[in-house]
């Protein structure tokens, strides 16, 4: 746990030896991943709780899980608001905390500054006169990272940390994602007992049969015993994150279903806010609602609430687009795809969708509709696209290299072309060339229609001479 920029990430990667920071938008880690390793013949698995604050529930549940907590604080930055709130849940979880003090090789780092701030926190380290011990670590060079394993390995054994494999099956929830090939994909801690494919199990009011079980490094296992990281198939739909997997039949079956689920956030008033909500996974979903619900119950001055018609993992459907119509609600999808079939229904109905790739948007576009301000209405553009370049095939035809920028190109669209982003056109501006679209071609390949953030090649009907990147075509 810790800051959103302190390393923990890094700290992981570099004991795993592979890379995800690269790999994420915004740069904070968008997923609680899990992950196991080997030292001196005892496994370990890590849980990396996302740092960044509309994370904290998620973070909480990191602190529920485990059984020991590693503190990551920048050493040339300290304690941040963040470092404060990860405190609080790891004070909360009652596990061993360990903290690691990263990026000790920095000119600027200063321990002894970054100690004091902690002991104000009720963070009291070892040479500080306190229990909690400190490892010195740099992610980046690999000094103290076999320090800080054979630190997590004593205090286990200190703490008499166990768990029995022959013991009722529980099995903490700490991801769950649709795959379109997979179907329910949910990820899990093996907390006690053995879960073997073939298992009937119980999660969230749902029963499932284990279809398979996959590790950390994508291997297919036939059973899981504790502190196995695991993917797990054979739900037809999604538990809850945070929530307990038991044997059905089990009499653990009173910890399977969390009853902390709001769906009402703020008290409801003449200005509550509809809201259907799709995300890639389950977790996200969940820090994006604590997220919502912070902006309503910090806001003392607030007349409105938030009222979450729907929230499921996955792209926005045909079936989403009808609800939002009859109930008059704004779709916001988080990190997921909006099919051209389901925006040309979105504007047929009237339907506002928007999508974000960071939560900071998110979270502000939300807060300027509930203080009825508009936010642009992307479902509404039919199709539009970004000349990048200019090739010419050896027919002689004119192939513009485009990039969609919002809806979609379909072949046989009227089109317009202006030579600045048709957003900040005005009435008297007139486009360059009216036609249509006679192909459209990825790669080598003829497609009917391109969606969003996707490039292609575009013909049109008749050819237009005078086409020049950085103009934008605009479907009629």
């Amino acid at each position: 746990m810790g800051h959103v920029d302190h390393g923990k990430t890094s700290i992981l990667d570099a004991i795993r030896k592979t890379a995800v920071t690269a790999k994420e938008h915004g740069g904070i880690t968008q997923h609680i991943g899990a992950y196991q390793i080997t030292f001196n013949g005892k496994k370990i698995t890590f849980i990396d709780t996302p740092g960044h604050e509309a994370f904290s529930q998620m973070r909480s549940r990191g602190g529920k899980v485990s059984d020991i907590v590693i503190l990551v604080v920048a050493a040339d930055a300290g304690v941040q608001a963040q470092t404060k709130e990860a405190i609080l849940h790891a004070l909360a979880s009652g596990g061993k905390i360990i903290v690691a003090l990263n990026k000790i090789d920095l000119p600027n780092s200063d321990p002894q500054k970054v100690k004091q701030q902690l002991a104000t926190e009720n963070i009291l380290v070892e040479d500080w006169g306190g229990e909690i011990p400190v490892v010195e670590v740099s992610a980046k060079s690999g000094q103290g990272l076999d320090k800080l394993l054979e630190t997590i390995s004593i205090i286990a054994e200190l703490q008499e940390i166990k768990a029995n494999p022959s013991g009722e099956l529980e099995a903490m929830i700490i991801e769950g994602k649709m795959d379109k090939k997979r179907g329910a994909v949910v990820s899990a801690i093996i907390q006690n007992g053995t879960l073997i494919i073939g298992n009937e199990i119980y999660a969230s009011g749902k029963i499932a049969k284990v279809k398979s079980l996959t590790n950390d490094k994508g291997e297919n296992l036939k059973l899981a015993v504790p502190g196995d990281p695991v993917e797990i198939l054979g739900f037809k739909e999604l538990p809850n994150v945070g929530d307990t997997i038991v044997l059905k039949g089990s009499e653990l079956v009173e910890l399977s279903e969390s009853t902390d689920r709001v769906e009402i956030i703020g008290q409801e008033t003449k200005k509550t806010l509809n809201l259907i909500l799709k995300s890639d996974t389950f977790g996200t979903l969940e820090a994006i609602k604590a997220s919502l619900a912070n902006l309503v119950t910090t806001n003392v001055n607030a007349d409105y609430s938030i009222k979450f018609l729907s929230s499921q993992s996955g792209d926005v459907s045909d079936s989403d687009v009808l609800l939002a119509q009859t109930t008059k609600a704004l779709i916001v999808g988080f990190n997921i795809k909006v099919g051209p079939s389901v925006l040309d229904l979105a504007e047929s109905k009237h339907v506002t969708i928007k999508t974000y790739k960071t939560i900071y948007e998110l979270i502000e576009d939300v807060q300027l509709v509930l203080e009825g301000k508009a936010v642009s209405d992307e479902q509404k553009i039919r199709g539009r696209a970004q000349v990048v370049k200019i090739f010419k095939l050896p027919s002689g035809d004119l192939v513009l290299g485009s990039k969609v920028i919002a809806g979609a190109l379909k072949e046989n669209s009227r089109i317009a072309i202006y030579e600045k982003n048709p957003a900040d056109i005005t009435a008297d501006d007139k486009p360059l060339f009216m036609g249509s679209i006679k192909k459209l071609k990825r790669g080598k390949d003829e497609v009917a229609v391109v969606g969003k953030d996707v490039e292609c090649g575009v013909l049109l009907k008749p050819d237009f001479l005078e086409a020049k990147p950085g103009f934008y075509i605009e479907v009629k």
